[in-house]
């Protein structure tokens, strides 16, 4: 499998370093992304170029904005930084990477329809996706959006789809045993990053399950035919390699896959006790308008290009700080909310993106040389950090401290903190302590303050009137050195 969705995922952070593939590489100059292609994958883009297909995809939106360089000096330029390369593109750079194992189901659906639509495209040009991971398609604005350029070619036979094994385990396993056995992204995709294949998954089902409709053609079948092609030796090889320019049977079994994928994602139903906050929480009418009231105008001064909502829920907040014309992370550890949000921002596109983390534990840097993916906090570059409705969270749920929380705020924002403080008596406080011992009694809005103002300047203060609670409006002060 080759790691060409790594680069693209490094390169559109800005991240040093490169990671090579027989196409080529991704790395960046002097705060550019280019990508070096070899000989064959510049003829086939070009190809689409000429025959206005990649103009479209562009247009679109389907593919990352690319543009061939042209320019001599910057071309000699970077032949010296890749040896072996004549040939670059460049990309645009994208806000904020996310992956997998931080979506949603509907958003690991909408990526796999995503890369389905666009090789049914291709295979109208004689041209295919030579791999198929999910780390090929970032979200913008809420929209999939394909990344690895390198990824298309004119393959030798276009009946069948190489890369379609590693779609089943990018999209179509995980979405099923989310679906029908409660697994979670997360530990779908950070045990094994390039997904399970289709011999480990059949272990885990019994022989009936097996033989239902829904494992037989994407689970068993696959794995018969693998044990048959290992016994049929060299003859039964000889005939999968044989060239074949019909593109039906392909488009069939994609046409297939694709509804698969939307009815996987539409039959999901969200149940998750925070994405019902809003109904639960002791908000009236009164104090919700008042808070909002007072984080936009926040906003609305401040006016950060870059807010990251933490505990975002199903994202009210969020849209209110794109009102404000910023770009939003948001952020929660419940997959339910997230997905929420997910499904307005599909019918309501905006500049948010989605994240499913646990701040308690989010995503370390993993790959290759614990460089090939990130963590989170590597890729997080914010203005402004939204901590409505959220330290009690971190503080009971969390068993984090107070100083420790301070000291994350402090490392997320590069400039302002608004802080929701929920005092213990606070029904939701309440809930949070059932069947718990008492160990908050000391935590009052003064100590609050006392803590978050070794690292913070407090700007404002200010009471959500016909409520207990209290805003923070914070701004980091640089260490000394």
């Amino acid at each position: 499998m080759r790691p060409s969705s790594a680069e693209s995922s490094l390169s559109l952070q800005r991240l040093p370093g490169s990671f090579r593939d027989p196409s080529g590489f991704v790395f960046s100059h002097e705060g550019r992304i280019f990508r070096a292609i070899d000989e064959d994958c510049r003829q086939v883009i070009k190809g689409l170029m000429n025959e206005g297909l990649f103009s479209k995809l562009v247009e679109e939106q389907v593919v990352v904005r690319t543009e061939f360089v042209e320019d001599d000096p910057l071309r000699r330029t970077l032949a010296a930084e890749c040896s072996g390369f004549d040939h670059f593109l460049e990309h645009e750079i994208l806000s904020t990477i996310t992956y997998p194992y931080e979506w949603s189901v509907s958003m690991l659906a909408d990526a796999g329809i995503h890369t389905i639509d666009l090789q049914l495209r291709l295979l109208a040009s004689g041209c295919s996706l030579k791999d198929a991971t999910a780390y090929n398609v970032q979200f913008v604005h809420g929209r999939p959006r394909f990344i690895d350029l390198s990824s298309i070619e004119r393959p030798r036979r276009l009946d069948v789809w190489f890369a379609l094994g590693q779609f089943a385990q990018m999209f179509t396993f995980p979405l099923l045993l989310t679906r029908y056995h409660g697994w979670d992204l997360r530990s779908y995709f950070l045990a094994n990053l390039g997904g399970r294949e289709a011999e480990q998954v059949a272990r885990g089902l019994g022989w009936a399950q097996r033989l239902r409709p829904r494992y037989l053609l994407d689970v068993t079948l696959p794995v018969w035919l693998n044990r048959w092609a290992e016994r049929g030796g060299h003859a039964r090889r000889e005939l999968l390699d044989k060239r074949k320019d019909n593109p039906s049977a392909q488009v069939v079994n994609l046409r297939r896959l694709r509804s698969k994928l939307r009815k996987l994602a539409s039959s999901y139903k969200p149940r998750g006790v925070w994405s019902q906050y809003t109904d639960i929480c002791n908000y009236d009418d009164t104090a919700e308008h008042a808070k909002r009231a007072l984080v936009e105008e926040f906003l609305a001064s401040t006016k950060p290009a870059r807010v990251l909502d933490l505990g975002c829920n199903t994202g009210d907040y969020s849209r209110l700080a794109t009102a404000c014309g910023a770009h939003v992370l948001a952020v929660d550890s419940d997959h339910d909310a997230v997905e929420l949000l997910y499904r307005r921002l599909r019918e309501n596109p905006a500049p948010i993106t989605t994240m499913i983390v646990d701040l308690c534990n989010p995503a370390p840097s993993i790959g290759f040389m614990n460089r090939e993916r990130p963590s989170f906090l590597d890729r997080v570059d914010a203005d402004c950090v939204l901590a409505l409705a959220l330290i009690h969270h971190l503080l009971v749920s969390g068993n984090l401290s107070l100083e420790g929380i301070r000291d994350m705020m402090y490392e997320l924002t590069s400039r302002d903190l608004v802080l929701e403080f929920v005092p213990t008596d606070d029904n939701m406080f309440e809930r949070l302590m059932r069947f718990r011992a008492r160990l908050f009694d000391d935590l009052t809005l003064d100590s609050c303050r006392e803590v978050f103002l070794k690292r913070f300047q407090l700007l404002k203060e200010q009471r959500i009137p016909d409520s207990k609670r209290t805003l923070l409006f914070l701004r980091r002060v640089p260490d000394r050195q």
